[in-house]
Order: structure tokens, then sequence, then C-alpha cells
């Protein structure tokens, strides 16, 4: 009478646990808040990035900065530091004390080291935002993607490659 009693128990006891893990809430996993748009990464810069941790950053990269503060934003450019294995000039615009747009100025290349940071620079855009928009005026070539968070852009011409990314509003 016993060992009957006892499965029925037992069963009751396994089948209770059951439904109650059955009957959880799906809201007991974490989702995600909102949809994380990829920021471009430029010498361990992106767009958003505090003013101190921007000047971490510039310390460990750069030998010279120079901070210039005019009205409400501030200007942090870089003397020659290595972005893509190349040397570029660095700039920093931030509004708020946040990271605004970066600009970055590759040095005059020669020969197959333009060609090659050129198409670096774009395959690696590519890559997070898909192909673009490209516009060709008489030699200058504009690459540009439009987010949700603002345009991105490279330029380039038969002399240098310009990268500049900006927060902001999409163009309309």
């Amino acid at each position: 009478m016993k060992r009957p009693f006892l499965l029925c128990a037992v069963l009751v006891c396994l089948g209770a646990s059951g439904y109650a893990r059955a009957k959880l809430p799906h809201s007991s996993k974490p989702r995600p808040q909102s949809v994380t748009i990829p920021r471009a990464t430029f010498a361990k810069i992106h767009i958003g990035m505090s003013e101190d941790s921007v000047l971490t950053v510039f310390r460990s990269y750069a030998a010279r900065k120079q901070v210039i503060q005019a009205d409400s934003m501030t200007y942090i450019e870089t003397d020659s530091i290595m972005v893509f294995g190349q040397p570029a000039y660095l700039q920093a615009q931030l509004l708020h004390k946040r990271v605004r747009t970066i600009a970055i100025n590759f040095h005059p290349l020669s020969g197959d080291r333009y060609l090659n940071i050129r198409d670096e620079v774009d395959k690696y855009l590519q890559r997070l935002f898909g192909r673009g928009i490209e516009e060709t005026e008489e030699s200058m070539t504009h690459h540009r993607w439009e987010t949700e968070e603002g345009t991105m852009e490279v330029s380039h011409s038969d002399k240098y490659t310009r990268v500049f990314i900006r927060l902001g509003k999409p163009r309309a």
C-alpha cells in the first residue's frame, strides 16, 4: 500500500514541476533593449566615445596633440599616427564631451600603398554598412553610407584619401 502511494506522490511532484517549468514566461531570458548599429573604429576612436577616453587613446598613440575649444565644440587633433598601417592625421570633433565627428586625412601615398589603403578603408566600411552610394566628380570619388546614426564618407582622388565619419541625422 505504501509503495503505490509513494510512487503516485513522486509522479505528481515530477509532473507538477514539469508543468511549472513549462509555464515559465519567456521573459526570463534577457532580451536586447535596442538594436546596436555597428560603429566604425579607426585607431580605437569611434563615434559617441567620451572626451577622456579620446584623450587617453591619443596619449598612447600620438607624440603631440592639440586641443582647440570653439564655442560648444572641442577639436582634438593629432600629429601623424598610424591608421591601417599608414601615416595619417586624425581629428576628433566633440560636442557635449562626446565624439560627434572623426576626420582622418592620410598622407599622400605613392603607388600601391595609396591604392591599398583606399581599397582597405572602402572594404572595411562596406563590411560594416553594405555597398553604400558612390559618386564621382572629376578626379574625386565619394563613397557614402547613411545609417540611423549619421553619415560615413570616404573621399579619394588621385593624390589622397580622406575618411569623414559624422554622427547626426542622415541626409534627406
